[in-house]
Order: C-alpha cells, then sequence, then structure tokens
C-alpha cells in the first residue's frame, strides 16, 4: 500500500504561479484528494480489465479479449503522461510509474 504524504518531493511537483505564491492548506489538501480519487480511479479500472482480460485467456474466449486489451491500452495510453490537477494557479502533477 503506497502511502500519501505531503513531502519536499511533491511539494516540488507543485507548481506555483501568480509571483509564486504559497498554496493555502485547503489548496493542498483539494489537489492531493483530487491525485488520489484520480489514482484510484485509474488504478480500478486498470486492475478489473486485468482480471477481464485474464478470464477471457482462460476461456479461450479471442474476440472479448482484443475489446479487452484495446480497452487496457486505452487506459494506459491516457495516464501514460501521469495525473494532472490544477486549482486556483496551482497545478501537481503525478507520474504513474509503477
Amino acid at each position: 500500500m503506497e502511502k500519501f504524504a505531503i513531502n519536499k518531493k511533491m511539494l516540488r511537483q507543485l507548481t506555483l504561479m501568480n509571483n509564486h505564491r504559497e498554496p493555502s492548506l485547503e489548496v493542498i489538501d483539494s489537489l492531493l484528494a483530487q491525485i488520489f480519487l484520480e489514482v484510484s480511479v485509474y488504478r480500478f479500472k486498470r486492475s478489473s480489465i486485468q482480471k477481464e482480460i485474464d478470464t477471457a485467456l482462460e476461456t479461450g474466449n479471442k474476440e472479448l479479449f482484443k475489446v479487452l486489451a484495446t480497452k487496457y491500452n486505452e487506459i494506459l495510453s491516457k495516464y501514460k503522461d501521469g495525473i494532472h490537477v490544477s486549482e486556483q494557479g496551482f497545478e501537481f502533477t503525478m507520474n504513474l510509474d509503477e
């Protein structure tokens, strides 16, 4: 299980805009909540499709496998550059290197 905590690496990923002002705790909380939600959705979708692919392989369903493999590749493609969220002039990007 991965831990989500504010650390120096994450703070460096925050792109400070508008005269390099510091974000409020509410903005940081909101950005982290958005990232957490997006990562959760990504992992759920990826895991679900992987399970469906495994089932299609076990049952020998080639057509379903092709459809699911396409879906899986679309998800990977969508998130290949990580997850990007922004709020009140602050941006945060998290890579999904797994």
